[in-house]
């Protein structure tokens, strides 16, 4: 396995850094490491065989009037980098990576689908650590694909994690001057340099290094974590049951609160009232128009704008759509019941729990259109459903109508467009992981989603 350094140099004097450059490398190459490569600012250099001499290292940066001295990578390792865009990204890696087949359809690939796995996982981990400015998420991504440290510099900072199972060694420590901070894959440098206190980093920790504000932590993600399954708190959880003193029908209807919230200062949603259908979604539909209606007085409030299906004494309403289907065709009972005269030329909000194979929303628009309403939203309290185990099915028999879009869509604003279109509606919002947490009350990091839907937001505004 390989041995990394970084470094940061507070004061103005070149001769530090290089001198725990030097010492440092030379020490971490004890084990026999043939392969070594140096990052210092904008300068980079590689080579094969014994760590240059302290004189022959001097050459190597002396010519480079850019050099400000201020960070730097080192990397050794007994072979070649396994990966060839290690070459012009400043990433170093001390362990390996999993699960990585389908890396090519992360939601934030964009140019790098082709390329190999750390120039994939290095760009993901930058779009939502710098661009999104979401640490939690960025180690979250890191954290499932690594095991080992990763270190990357960008833009004269220095970050470094070191993966929850704490897998591979990592220390960080600062002189006792604050003139230079360290983070090396080897406690063994306690040795060379006894003024600088060391600490072992936790696994689960990114570290910052910048010459602004010092070595810093970030976060710590939890060593060990409950995962929830977020289905539950659309439909599945009994109704008396609670959690953090909160009854499954505030929470939903807060789910609702939180959405509408959303909605109302994002998107251009345009709704005069919004109506659960099927029954389940009322509460979140309740605590939507609660919330929408301190945005736009005007906005009716509503529950359910369409009777049920099936006749409530008939036990045939648990059983499957396609059984339900079959009995509607075969016995003729009625299928919606529209209150026509509370929608008509208004523009309606169609609140769904999930979407799955679209069959039910594309039924109840198929009525409101009959009933002459102006547009139909489809708002939906869930995520994008792409898994059956999303729903409580463990099979692939049903035709899932988002999941052919993983690795088609960057974000919600595009898989919504193209659901409208399929649905036949005029609009449709999703919920995204973010907001559908922030609605139960539950960390992120502790909702079980497939990767993709993870990592599918909306764009920032």
């Amino acid at each position: 396995m390989a041995g990394i350094f970084a470094i940061t140099n507070y004061s103005t004097d070149r001769d530090i850094l290089i001198s725990y450059f030097i010492n440092s490398l030379q020490m971490l190459q004890h084990r026999g490491k043939a392969y070594w490569r140096i990052i210092i600012d904008n300068l980079i250099k590689s080579g094969i065989g014994p760590f240059p001499s302290d004189g022959s290292f001097l050459k190597l940066i002396e010519n480079n009037s850019n050099i400000r001295y201020m960070v730097g990578l080192g990397y050794l390792s007994k072979r070649t980098p396994r990966f060839k865009s290690m070459n012009k990204i400043n990433v170093i890696l001390d362990g390996f990576f999993v699960d990585i087949e389908k890396l090519h359809l992360h939601p934030l690939i964009g140019n790098a689908a082709n390329a190999d796995s750390l120039y994939k996982i290095y760009c993901i981990f930058k779009k939502l650590l710098i661009d999104s400015e979401n640490p939690e998420k960025a180690c979250e991504f890191l954290d499932r694909h690594l095991r080992g440290n990763l270190t990357m510099m960008y833009d004269g900072k220095i970050y470094s994690y070191r993966d929850s199972t704490g897998f591979k060694p990592l220390v960080n420590g600062t002189n006792r001057n604050k003139s230079i901070s360290i983070i090396a894959s080897e406690n063994s440098l306690r040795i060379p340099f006894p003024n600088i206190n060391f600490h072992d980093v936790k696994p689960g920790q990114l570290i910052k290094m910048d010459i602004e504000s010092g070595q810093n932590k970030i976060l710590s993600l939890p060593i060990t974590r409950t995962m929830i399954d977020p289905f539950e708190f659309i439909r599945e959880s009994h109704v008396t049951a609670t959690i953090d003193g909160k009854g499954i029908y505030e929470v939903r209807k807060k789910i609702g609160k939180v959405q509408a919230d959303f909605l109302s200062t994002y998107s251009d949603i345009d709704i005069e009232s919004a109506y659960a259908e099927p029954d389940y979604p009322r509460p979140m539909t309740l605590g939507f128009s609660a919330e929408y209606r301190n945005k736009l007085p005007k906005f009716d409030l509503g529950e359910g704008i369409i009777n049920d299906r099936y006749d409530d004494s008939d036990r045939m309403i648990d059983f499957s759509e396609n059984i339900s289907k079959n009995k509607m065709i075969t016995s003729g009972r009625s299928l919606k019941y529209v209150l026509k005269h509370k929608i008509s030329q208004k523009n309606i909000g169609l609140i769904q729990g999930t979407i799955q194979t679209g069959i039910t929303a594309k039924e109840s628009i198929y009525y409101l259109r009959k009933s002459n309403v102006k547009s139909v939203s489809v708002i939906v309290s869930y995520v994008p459903t792409v898994d059956g185990r999303q729903v409580g099915l463990y099979t692939q028999n049903r035709e899932l109508i988002a999941h052919k879009y993983i690795g088609q869509v960057p974000n919600l604003e595009k898989l919504n467009t193209k659901i409208a279109k399929e649905l036949g509606a005029d609009k449709v919002y999703y919920n995204s992981p973010s907001i559908l947490s922030k609605g139960i009350g539950i960390s992120e990091y502790n909702l079980w989603f497939p990767e993709w839907v993870r990592f599918l937001e909306y764009h920032k505004k």
